[in-house]
């Protein structure tokens, strides 16, 4: 109703602009940009930035910064896999203490998460949400999809990480497995919830991200052609909630934005506040509420509004 009404639109919006402004909702922290599987829906082969890991110095600034702050959520992953990192566990446990209310999350495609790690975050109370990504039910599709991330390996970590937590009688973290709704793995979707019910705590099934245009579409159904039809008619909601940073220490604009092509600052140099009220962040808002999504590179392709189209945000802007 809000929507239809053009003064209370308004007041909605701007109250949204400026609150949304003064921090981000969630912050994505890239531990590392390596990653132990060739996914054939990700433009790694693509990436030009430098395989790396985080900078424990780096990460204590950036956990520092959001001291005090209306933060509610971390995500501990970007573009690669955090168990790739070796000292990961070490980057929780220095952060959980100092950000006590503040949730913590991770996805991961489990191939590295072995007994070792699924005990410290089960003992330690690391996490607040940790998701597996797995890409069908049957051992060759997921296999086709995550290339080089076994299937049995998966389930064995995932299985032992069940296990252990019913074990501990622990509430927390809250378990998730994700497929994506692809052409590969449309005709598995139904028997995937059917085997997951029960032994985790959510099923998210998410439609087929192109990357910016990177990838051929695999959308399938009405999705695939709303993807290949559609177009963002509103700005973006990702610049007013998300600030991603990758592992060199540069915040980007967009966790789409896999190359880091639109830089917004070095946390080295500026605290999290400034860099998320800075200019170039501003600069790049004025755009999108413009709709000049031609002028900004990584955005001009992106069909990441299959997403959104729904969502409030959305509806006070159309």
């Amino acid at each position: 109703m809000i929507e239809k009404i053009p003064f209370l639109n308004t007041l909605v919006k701007n109250y949204l602009k400026n609150k949304y402004e003064k921090f981000p909702e969630l912050l994505s922290i890239e531990i590392t940009n390596a990653c132990n599987s060739k996914c054939i829906m990700c433009p790694r082969e693509k990436m030009t930035r430098k395989i790396q890991l985080m900078p424990f110095d780096v990460f204590e600034k950036i956990i520092n910064d959001c001291a005090g702050t209306p933060l509610k959520k971390i995500n501990f992953f970007w573009f690669g896999d955090s168990f790739c990192n070796v000292k990961f566990i070490d980057y929780l446990k220095y952060a959980r203490p100092r950000l006590p209310g503040v949730k913590f999350y991770v996805s991961t495609n489990a191939g590295l998460m072995d007994k070792d790690k699924s005990d410290l975050i089960l003992e330690n109370d690391l996490l607040d949400v940790i998701n597996f990504d797995i890409d069908g039910i049957k051992k060759e599709t997921h296999e086709k999809i995550r290339v080089g991330v076994g299937f049995d390996k998966v389930m064995k970590n995932v299985s032992y990480f069940l296990k252990r937590k019913a074990e501990l009688g622990k509430k927390k973290p809250q378990t998730r497995v994700t497929i994506i709704k692809m052409s590969d793995t449309a005709s598995e979707i139904d028997e995937f919830k059917k085997f997951w019910t029960g032994r985790v705590d959510k099923i998210d099934v998410n439609d087929f991200n192109t990357w910016l245009g990177t990838q051929k579409d695999e959308n399938v159904g009405n999705t695939l052609q709303k993807s290949v039809g559609g177009s963002f008619k509103y700005p973006c909601k990702h610049p007013w909630e998300e600030l991603v940073i990758g592992a060199d220490g540069r915040a980007g604009l967009c966790c789409l934005d896999y190359d880091l092509t639109a830089p917004l600052g070095d946390v080295m140099k500026k605290t999290l506040r400034q860099i998320w009220n800075g200019s170039e962040i501003n600069d790049y808002r004025k755009k999108m509420i413009e709709l000049k999504y031609n002028e900004i590179n990584c955005c001009s392709r992106c069909n990441a509004y299959i997403y959104q189209d729904n969502s409030r945000w959305a509806k006070l802007w159309k």
